[in-house]
């Protein structure tokens, strides 16, 4: 009989694990399945957490409830466990709680857990953030490899898990890194995360500005550029022959610049006269 509390979306999902049981070698992938079935049914903390002990008879309801449920849900992961092993696993954890059971699994298995987990840490430490990339992106990345590594039984702490986000920044971060290091901050991974959103932000802000300072430059200097063009009168071709003054353009008298009153002032050095 289906445990009242399993919905439609749990039956759909638990047939994930009817695909393909375990057999020894394929235990990583079968225990990311039974996670994900888990998640979703709300019973994933039996696997963290052993069965509480017995409580006295004058323990509050409220503990004596919390107990129950806690033993009830282990009971049924433990069944859901089995029923997805092969015939010789079965006879191995029959009688095991569901907390005992993802424990030995891991020893016996243990080959393929280290293996694993050499490859995130490996890609943890190795993750790099490119420039201009999206630094809320790049934070979950590492966040993800974090989680995962806590589930392989290699748990980092808040405090080193940020120095190696704040290593993995790229140069335009270098200020702020400067500061937390600086100030001695400490911040969880999600806190770290809003305020290099915050940082980003304003990264983006400043070059912004400057693309646009420049772009206002070479503006001006094409206007000034456009101011010094020649009249629009004949053109002459240079001759062939050796005539005198053969190919060149009649001379013209230049009209002379006006001289500055004695009492106008420079525009370069704001003196007199000059």
């Amino acid at each position: 009989m289906t445990s009242p509390t399993v919905t439609t979306s749990s039956l759909t999902i638990r047939s994930i694990l009817e695909k393909e049981k375990l057999s020894g070698p394929n235990f990583l992938d079968w225990f990311r399945k039974l996670r994900i079935v888990l998640k979703l049914e709300k019973k994933y903390y039996v696997l963290d957490e052993p069965n509480p002990e017995e409580l006295p008879t004058n323990a509050a309801k409220a503990l004596k409830d919390a107990r129950a449920k806690h033993v009830n849900d282990s009971t049924e992961v433990a069944c859901i466990m089995l029923e997805i092993m092969t015939p010789e696993l079965q006879k191995s954890f029959e009688f095991h709680e569901a907390f005992d059971m993802i424990e030995e699994l891991r020893i016996m298995f243990q080959v393929q857990v280290k293996k694993e987990r050499f490859e995130t840490l490996n890609a943890f430490i190795g993750c790099k953030m490119v420039e201009g990339s999206s630094v809320s992106a790049h934070v979950l990345k590492i966040k993800a490899y974090v989680e995962k590594l806590s589930r392989l039984r290699f748990p980092f702490r808040d405090k080193l898990a940020t120095d190696v986000i704040l290593a993995s920044l790229p140069k335009s971060f270098n200020q702020y890194v400067m500061n937390f290091t600086m100030n001695d901050w400490e911040r969880s991974i999600n806190e770290l995360h809003n305020m290099l959103k915050n940082v980003e932000t304003n990264i983006k802000k400043s070059r912004n500005n400057q693309v646009l300072m420049i772009y206002e430059g070479q503006i001006s200097k094409k206007k000034s550029g456009n101011n010094t063009g020649k009249g629009k009168g004949k053109t002459f071709k240079k001759g062939k022959g050796k005539g005198k003054g053969q190919g060149k353009p009649p001379a013209t008298n230049p009209t002379p610049k006006p001289k500055p009153a004695a009492d106008s002032d420079c525009f370069h050095c704001n003196e007199k006269g000059h």
